[in-house]
């Protein structure tokens, strides 16, 4: 799928502008609200398309995210995970090579719904504790690194491991900002090269959004810092919920 900057409608414009706004606000520490656009872009675009129309946005609002983060990384994490999740690109690549678009959309599907589920189960159940042996960081970065190609939706095996090693808030989030940048960066050459879901085209209508994109994260930092965790995360979920159901119709 090919466009330009004059062949998109009000509509899909209107759809990009929310989908730049939300994935600044959820960099900014309003987290997992960038999900609920994944779907609706995927729905409207076409599920594989949508995933390096997404790309350069999450890069740019990553960048942001580790220049506010950038002091609060835990290193020996980072690089215990990011090993795995490289290889989980390169078979993520090879997968969405090798299925149609259809398909495609319903395996980001299955993949968002396990997210969601995952979202609600952890606050029902309140889970603390998780494995924190090397095997799971195998099996996480792996499946961070399939999930990220289909669909950007890495966060949630991200979330399970982070949330196992028990990082503290700040932490969390500079660990968070410096893993996504790189994984972004990393998977770029394959959207490129292998893929063909990045061009020109895409590229300079993600320049045009760059300023929502940031309004989006000085947004979400202030945001964060007034309004209470549980608020945004039920609108987040609900989100979700709604969008979700788009990549099954």
């Amino acid at each position: 799928m090919e466009f330009s900057i004059q062949s998109l409608s009000p509509i899909q414009w209107g759809i990009l502008l929310l989908a730049a706004l939300f994935i600044g606000m959820a960099k900014g520490g309003i987290s997992n609200l960038g999900m609920s656009v994944v779907p609706l872009t995927a729905w409207y675009f076409g599920g594989k398309f949508s995933t390096g129309l997404i790309l350069p946005m999450l890069i740019v609002a990553d960048f942001t995210a580790v220049l506010y983060y950038r002091k609060n990384a835990e290193w020996k994490y980072y690089w215990k995970l990011l090993p795995w999740t490289i290889l989980g690109v390169v078979f993520g690549t090879w997968l969405g090579q090798v299925v149609d678009d259809l398909l495609f959309k319903r395996i980001m599907g299955v993949i968002f719904a396990g997210s969601v589920a995952f979202m609600l189960y952890r606050d029902y159940r309140g889970i603390t504790t998780i494995p924190q042996q090397w095997w799971f960081a195998a099996c996480m970065g792996i499946l961070a690194g399939v999930t990220t190609m289909f669909g950007n939706l890495a966060g949630a095996a991200t979330t399970v491991f982070f949330l196992a090693m028990q990082l503290p808030k700040q932490s969390y989030l500079g660990t968070a900002a410096w893993f996504f940048f790189s994984i972004n960066l990393v998977k770029t050459p394959f959207q490129i090269f292998f893929w063909g879901t990045i061009s020109w085209d895409t590229i300079q209508i993600n320049l045009l959004l760059v300023p929502v994109l940031l309004f989006g994260v000085a947004a979400g930092i202030w945001l964060a810092q007034r309004f209470s965790d549980q608020f945004f995360r039920r609108m987040t979920i609900s989100l979700c919920i709604v969008a979700m159901v788009l990549l099954f119709l």
